[in-house]
């Protein structure tokens, strides 16, 4: 059963304190929250663990502005990751992910001087470089940083598609995060001015998708934000006899062209709260040049046109909630029951005020309100692919197993 709000906000007071203030991110309130009072920076008790995965259970994004105030670093961000799940590095964190794409090498991370965040510090030098520990595999940058300097030709790019983080494998991903350092003061649009970027022709989505789909999945705010669409809520408002038949359907998945794949639902029932939604990976890269999902039975075609109806439906404006991010922030979100795609941004760029640093953790598994984690060998086997791993990371700090 979801957890009644007066409820939330009484244990936040007893759990952080009487100042705790909590603001509604979207009106009305189907989607977000913003919590303000709460230093992140300070290890999370059994009981305060155990709120924080409830209130995003709860508001699918939760977002806990200023965080800078209080010292808050990677560190931190990873310890807070670890109680929604274990931590799960970036495949594009390595060296070699091309090749790994390929099948032709294991995962091989690059020369310290080579990783991003050095790449990073090389842009704007003595002006913006990353905080500690952004060379953690755990940790992956977002950025407009890499390739980016006072004499680089400015350079923009259009949004992404609609996905969940790290989506290709049989197991979703709980929780995602971010910690944001530097977003573009110069950008264009402070939530409302919209764009449409994509096409058919990007390899993104297929080049026989309806104008209406399209032009729902182009609704994207400018240059610093994040979209994000409720599938739980577009699931709870359709039909029940719609409900009722989408309940039953599997949609295989594949990371490859020609990989057997496996099967996932496609509505997904969060096991603590009960609450139902459209799974989001079922969606993913459906585009010309991406592994097509399958409902379960179906030809690819069948599929991608009754999927496109249903994503037109995720996709209103009733389900949509843009998020505008600020220097010390720390946001979580779903990857349940929530889909999001990055914003129209210059890619290159060659001043400082218009560079966007920030740090993503994504987690799967169960929730742990005690650390360290004791995931067993057996599920990490089982639910993470061995080239997502980095076990001499993970196991580190927050999980008392050790491959």
């Amino acid at each position: 059963m979801t957890t009644p709000e007066i409820t939330l906000q009484q244990r936040l007071h007893q759990h952080f304190g009487a100042a705790v203030v909590t603001t509604p991110l979207t009106s009305p309130k189907r989607m977000g929250q913003r919590i303000e009072g709460i230093d992140l920076s300070q290890a999370l008790n059994v009981d305060q663990a155990q709120l924080m995965v409830d209130l995003l259970d709860h508001f699918q994004i939760i977002c806990f502005p200023e965080q800078h105030e209080v010292g808050f670093g990677l560190q931190d961000l990873e310890r807070l990751a670890n109680h929604f799940g274990a931590p799960i590095p970036h495949p594009k964190n390595y060296a070699n992910y091309a090749d790994f794409k390929k099948h032709k090498a294991p995962l091989m991370l690059p020369p310290k001087d080579q990783q991003t965040a050095a790449q990073c510090d090389r842009a704007f030098p003595g002006q913006l470089a990353c905080i500690d520990d952004a060379n953690s595999p755990a940790v992956y940058i977002v950025t407009n940083l890499v390739g980016s300097g006072p004499d680089a030709k400015e350079e923009t790019i259009g949004g992404l598609h609609w996905h969940t983080d790290i989506e290709f494998e049989p197991t979703p991903l709980s929780t995602s995060m971010f910690y944001v350092q530097a977003v573009p003061t110069t950008r264009e649009s402070t939530g409302g001015t919209w764009v449409a970027q994509q096409t058919r022709e990007t390899g993104f989505y297929h080049p026989e998708s309806a104008p209406m789909l399209m032009e729902r999945r182009n609704v994207l705010p400018l240059n610093g934000e994040t979209a994000y669409a409720d599938t739980a809520a577009a699931y709870a408002d359709l039909p029940q006899a719609d409900r009722e038949q989408l309940d039953g359907f599997m949609v295989r998945r594949k990371l490859r062209m020609g990989d057997p794949g496996w099967l996932i639902p496609l509505v997904y029932t969060n096991p603590r709260t009960g609450i139902q939604s459209l799974h989001s990976p079922v969606w993913a890269s459906r585009g010309k040049n991406i592994a097509p999902v399958e409902i379960d039975g179906w030809s690819v075609e069948a599929t991608r046109q009754f999927l496109d109806n249903l994503e037109t439906h995720v996709l209103k404006p009733d389900y949509r909630y843009d998020h505008i991010h600020h220097p010390g922030d720390v946001t979580l979100w779903s990857n349940f029951s929530t889909l999001h795609n990055a914003p129209p941004a210059k890619r290159l760029i060659n001043r400082p005020e218009d560079a966007r640093l920030m740090y993503r953790i994504s987690c799967k598994g169960e929730p742990s309100f005690e650390l360290p984690r004791r995931d067993t060998d057996q599920w990490l086997d089982s639910n993470i692919l061995p080239p997502y791993r980095s076990p001499e990371h993970i196991f580190k700090k927050y999980n008392s197993r050790s491959p």
